[in-house]
């Protein structure tokens, strides 16, 4: 009996789907006030057993040597140990937790497909993207009601409602506001797919439930202003109509193919207009409603000495509350940033400084470093951090796959599983659009990074996986 209840634990300990799922909603509530600093040591306490977790799994049994790209794989990390090495005077464990962060992503994530049957892999899909829903959701309503009883909150070093005229509501940033949102929206997308409902009818939510969560979702987006988030959901319906409309081809006809093409730009075009003018107005119209249910009249001295104001009164007064950017600079300073981000670069353009030593060398070679903590560019952070020979070998890693992938949109577009595989293409190339302007794919140990790969994981298992 002890026995059985030994191996048990012993199993799912070395469960690769058990480490994907506790390391995911961990990294969830990183994103979360008053409950980031837990995360962050729980997080740590993960990757602690993910280590015994992947040479179990992928040296003891070595299946690191049977994954797809292997030898472009294990280029990259070494290249990645080879800069740790040589930087090693500097930073050289933070290079080297980013480098094991970089085997987490690769093998246990996107090689998830050597584990299981379809069957297995879909029901945990489900089951993370239910999570994504359901959090964001939870988190979502607790923002806004914040955000229209108190407006604002501060609290220590947290800040809840508006902050910079921003919705931030209970996260610890407004763009992990907007990127748990935009997750939420694709994931409820993905779990209203036919083939899923039809297989897993009583794994997926109900319909009232999906659209109370996209309402919220898009309320939640539009508020927190951000213009990456905002920028990855309209590609990412943009995708979707584009394979909507192309997988009706039987054969390639050019004409077919330009007249499509323009009913695709001018659908794009059409929505990211309404989409701006919708998010527009929503900021304005709570704008106006915060403040009718917010001000209360600043205190106006009087002549009567014997009537003052309350105290309560004169504490309570809050300024008019606007809902969006005051600066007209879209950028954000993600210019500034990538001049500085060359600037980096020309450090050691062959193989890199290591992502754990980019804000030491930004002190070092630009005055008064960089304006933010990152480059918010993941593909300018990936040169800098492995130079230009991890560079070539993480982009020849991205064409084989994104060439493998793109060629089964469309010879496969008869299987029942065909339309849950074009949604999760269509996030993947949201996704990769996204990260030219924020830190995402390979930048941080976050759950903005580990989605990314999640989501590429269950796409390549319906590559190499019969329905």
């Amino acid at each position: 009996m002890r026995g059985s209840i030994s191996n048990n634990i012993l199993r799912y300990a070395l469960d690769l789907g058990t480490f994907r799922v506790c390391y995911v909603i961990t990294l969830l509530f990183e994103m979360i006030a008053f409950l980031d600093v837990f995360s962050l040591a729980m997080r740590c306490a993960v990757l602690a057993w993910g280590v015994v977790i992947f040479i179990y799994n992928f040296l003891i049994i070595p299946r690191a040597f049977q994954i797809k790209y292997k030898w472009l794989i294990w280029l990259f990390i070494l290249v990645g140990i080879i800069t740790s090495l040589v930087n090693m005077s500097v930073d050289f464990w933070p290079n080297m937790v980013f480098v094991y962060h970089t085997c987490v992503c690769m093998f246990i994530f996107f090689g998830m497909y050597m584990e299981r049957n379809l069957e297995k892999i879909e029901s945990e899909m489900i089951f993370i993207l239910k999570i994504f829903v359901i959090f964001a959701f939870i988190f979502s309503f607790f923002s806004i009601v914040i955000l229209i009883f108190k407006a604002q909150i501060s609290i220590g070093s947290y800040y809840l409602g508006i902050f910079g005229n921003r919705l931030i509501g209970v996260y610890t940033n407004s763009n992990l506001l907007a990127f748990s949102m935009v997750v939420s929206i694709v994931s409820c997308d993905v779990l209203t797919d036919r083939y899923i409902r039809n297989k897993c009818c009583r794994k997926v939510f109900p319909v009232w439930f999906i659209n109370c969560s996209r309402v919220f979702s898009f309320i939640s987006l539009f508020l927190s202003d951000s213009n990456d988030s905002f920028l990855f959901v309209v590609i990412y319906f943009t995708v979707r109509m584009f394979y909507n409309i192309f997988s009706n081809y039987n054969k390639f006809n050019l004409l077919k193919l330009i007249r499509g093409s323009m009913i695709l730009i001018v659908c794009a075009v059409f929505m990211l207009s309404v989409s701006f003018f919708a998010r527009n107005i929503c900021q304005k119209a709570i704008g106006i409603i915060l403040n009718d249910v917010h001000k209360v009249e600043e205190p106006v001295s009087d002549d009567n000495n014997d009537i003052l104001p309350s105290k309560p009164s004169i504490n309570s007064y809050i300024p008019d509350i606007k809902i969006g950017r005051n600066s007209s600079d879209v950028s954000s300073g993600r210019i500034t940033l990538f001049k500085q981000g060359l600037i980096i670069f020309k450090a050691n353009p062959l193989i890199g400084i290591g992502r754990g030593n980019l804000l030491r060398f930004s002190e070092k070679y630009i005055e008064g470093g960089l304006c933010f903590s990152d480059l918010h560019n993941s593909y300018l952070t990936i040169l800098v951090s492995y130079g230009t020979i991890g560079f070539a070998i993480f982009l020849m890693f991205s064409v084989c796959v994104a060439f493998e992938v793109c060629v089964f949109l469309f010879q496969n577009k008869n299987r029942p599983s065909s339309g849950v595989f074009s949604k999760l293409f269509a996030i993947i190339i949201s996704y990769c659009v996204y990260a030219l302007f924020e830190k995402a794919i390979l930048s941080e140990i976050t759950f903005m990074v580990v989605f990314f790969w999640y989501i590429l994981g269950f796409a390549i298992s319906y590559l190499y996986k019969q329905d």
